[in-house]
């Protein structure tokens, strides 16, 4: 195990707040988007949903410098963090609206920000697994990468639904967001095991 640096444990500590945050606003702007929606709450749900990708952009990070403290990358926690950050960079990108390009189809791609997202953090949770110390977060957020790809692909706003059933789209993002605030808290109280550097 390596040594962890006050430094270290403050991008975890930020990690694991940001992953809260991140489930937080998810949740929020899903409940209060509605079809009827005023101009404040409308207004709100915009810089919810700008957060949210770069919320779990930050909880990619902060999981990122905590499988560092236990071991050396892999091939597969690099191509988690990756392909997470690259989906939490579009989102916000697709969010925020600077899709209006003369390149519209090539910015299309935005629309897929949920699946690269996903997608990493499962890859991160599988990095994390056979790690000694980092099963139960490695479990976890694995399971919360499945959850939201549950959600996703039962969206009918999304443009690669496979079973439009609102109803479980529902249900999966509330699990997923509830998970995600569980693997943030998991970053905030790990470190405090972690072996700290002798005075």
């Amino acid at each position: 195990m390596q040594t962890s640096t006050p430094k270290t444990l403050a991008r975890l500590r930020l990690g694991g707040t940001a992953a809260i945050l991140a489930g937080l606003c998810y949740g929020a702007a899903g409940y209060l988007d509605r079809p009827a929606i005023s101009g404040f709450s409308s207004a709100l749900v915009s810089v919810l949903s700008v957060a949210t990708p770069a919320l779990f952009l930050g909880g990619l990070l902060g999981l990122h410098y905590r499988l560092l403290l236990t071991s050396q990358s892999t091939l597969t926690s690099k191509a988690g963090l990756l392909s997470g950050c690259l989906g939490a960079m579009l989102g916000i990108v697709g969010e925020v609206g600077l899709e209006q390009t003369p390149y519209p189809e090539l910015m299309r791609i935005t629309d897929w920000w949920w699946g690269l997202l996903l997608a990493g953090l499962a890859l991160m949770g599988l990095a994390a697994f056979p790690k000694e110390g980092l099963r139960p977060l490695g479990a976890l957020v694995l399971i919360s990468g499945a959850l939201g790809w549950v959600s996703l692909l039962t969206d009918p706003a999304f443009s690669g639904v496979l079973v439009p059933m609102r109803p479980v789209h529902v249900a999966f993002a509330a699990v997923f967001c509830l998970s995600s605030v569980v693997w943030g808290s998991m970053l905030l109280v790990m470190p405090h095991s972690l072996k700290r550097p002798k005075p």
